[in-house]
């Protein structure tokens, strides 16, 4: 009784030993629900954070907005879209990078 006892364990062992495991160098996909802040930075700035529209229009409001607000906005996912050199799209990002944001991206648009 006990030479089969020791050899089931001895199985068992040498079947978790081989056992497959998880792929370590996949990561997992990440289904997390993200907030979106949405700039549109022409001549004036269009805004929405959440689906919601924002009231600002230059960069000063835009500036205040986004003081006011940075702890909420900071882990946003920001989309800014516009021409560069032109209207506010560089004054836009300034202000996103001095106050650290960390998903930035940019959609530059061409001449119609």
């Amino acid at each position: 009784m006990n030479k089969l006892v020791i050899l089931i364990l001895f199985c068992l062992g040498g079947i978790q030993c081989f056992s497959q495991r998880t792929d370590t160098a996949k990561r997992a996909k990440e289904n997390t629900v993200h907030t979106y802040f949405i700039i549109s930075a022409g001549t004036q700035i269009s805004a929405y954070f959440n689906d919601k529209p924002v009231d600002v229009e230059t960069i000063s409001e835009f500036n205040d907005y986004v003081q006011k607000n940075v702890k909420v906005l900071r882990d946003s996912w920001v989309i800014v879209t516009g021409k560069p050199k032109t209207g506010t799209f560089d004054d836009v990002l300034k202000t996103l990078s001095r106050n650290k944001f960390k998903h930035v991206s940019k959609e530059i648009t061409k001449d119609p």
